[in-house]
C-alpha cells in the first residue's frame, strides 16, 4: 500500500514540479509506466484503481503525435489546492 501511494504521489509531483498544468501536457502512458515498472502485478492493479480516483483532478486529452494518437495528461488548474493537500504541500 505504501509503495502504491508513493508511486501515485510521484506522478502528481512530477506534473507539479515540471509545471504540466492546464494547456501544457505530458504523455500519460510514458509517465505511468516509468513510475510503476518496479511494482508487483497486484500493486500495479491497486495503483490503477487509485489513479482512477484522482483522474478527476487531471485533464486528459488525445493528441496526435507522429503517426499515432496518444493520451496526454496535465493538472486541472482549478484543482491545484486539492492536489497539494493530497501530496502534503500546504
Amino acid at each position: 500500500m505504501a509503495t502504491v501511494c508513493t508511486a501515485l504521489k510521484d506522478v502528481i509531483e512530477f506534473l507539479l514540479i515540471k509545471r504540466y498544468i492546464g494547456n501544457r501536457h505530458f504523455p500519460e502512458d510514458k509517465l505511468i509506466t516509468s513510475r510503476i515498472k518496479w511494482l508487483s502485478k497486484p500493486e500495479q492493479k491497486e495503483f490503477e484503481n487509485e489513479y482512477k480516483k484522482i483522474a478527476c483532478y487531471l485533464i486528459k486529452l488525445k493528441k496526435r503525435t507522429g503517426k499515432s494518437s496518444e493520451w496526454h495528461i496535465s493538472i486541472n488548474p482549478k484543482n491545484i489546492a486539492e492536489i497539494e493537500k493530497f501530496i502534503g504541500i500546504d
